[in-house]
């Protein structure tokens, strides 16, 4: 339930990013959709320009239908970060200085080598274009000034964090594990961080890693912390494939993007 939350919150956010362009509705099917092609794509480029066609077809211009559909990640990283600066006393660099060099073994170290090997082979293709993004996308910011976008936007940005933290809450309390909420919200955000940043189609690996080295300097057994990143991943970002391609097919053959 959480995760689907989240892809309402999503939808709320790209609604006033959008400056409330096309219907709601069709911004929660993109949602779906935009996870699926995600999914082979990094640094969330192929939800973006999925979104950027959206608007398009509504009438915007190229640049600004770009700006519209990056403006989400960006707000969502800014507040975010705003955020665990306010709210959090705990922070990345307090877990790892708890974190002993003991825990680590292949299964944590295996997925940070991998998602760097990758990433040093993929960054230089794709860094073009997301500095090209990440450029339109804070001129977008700097013309949101309206109370009830900026409402919205932050609204939806908080309730995506929320949604997706009750969800790693839940998935470790599934493998009866127990951590303090604050530290499961720092641990999600961190890895929300890291996700939009790795050059790898969903930040898989360097998402996965973080959560686990996260939940381990939480004090959560290794067994304990793996498997609730894998139930986490499974409910948030590979459940959500089937009715992600189910909705981009509908997308498609309804001629919506």
């Amino acid at each position: 339930a959480s995760a689907g939350l989240s892809f309402i919150a999503g939808a709320v956010t790209q609604f006033a990013a959008g400056n409330f362009t096309g219907k709601l509705s069709d911004i929660v099917l993109i949602q779906f959709a935009g996870s699926f092609v995600n999914h082979f794509l990094p640094f969330s480029v192929g939800g973006v320009n999925l979104t950027a066609q959206y608007y398009q077809k509504h009438g915007r211009r190229q640049a600004e239908a770009i700006t519209m559909a990056s403006i989400p990640i960006i707000f969502g990283v800014m507040t975010t970060v705003i955020i665990v600066a306010i709210v959090s006393p705990i922070t990345l660099t307090h877990f790892l200085g708890r974190f002993h060099p003991s825990h680590f073994n292949m299964w944590v170290v295996g997925p940070i080598i991998a998602a760097t090997v990758i990433g040093i082979m993929t960054i230089g293709r794709f860094w073009h274009r997301v500095r090209e993004l990440l450029i339109e996308t804070l001129a977008g910011l700097k013309g949101i000034v309206e109370v009830r976008r900026l409402a919205l936007l932050t609204a939806g940005s908080i309730g995506i964090t929320a949604s997706m933290s009750l969800a790693l809450l839940a998935s470790i309390h599934a493998v009866h594990g127990s951590i303090a909420l604050v530290a499961v919200f720092v641990i999600y955000v961190t890895s929300s961080l890291v996700s939009n940043i790795a050059p790898t189609p969903g930040g898989i690996g360097a998402t996965e890693a973080v959560i686990v080295i996260g939940l381990v300097a939480a004090h959560l057994h290794l067994p304990e912390a793996a498997a609730s990143t894998v139930i986490f991943r499974l409910l948030t970002f590979w459940l959500p494939f089937i009715p992600g391609s189910i909705a981009l097919r509908y997308l498609k053959k309804s001629k919506t993007v």
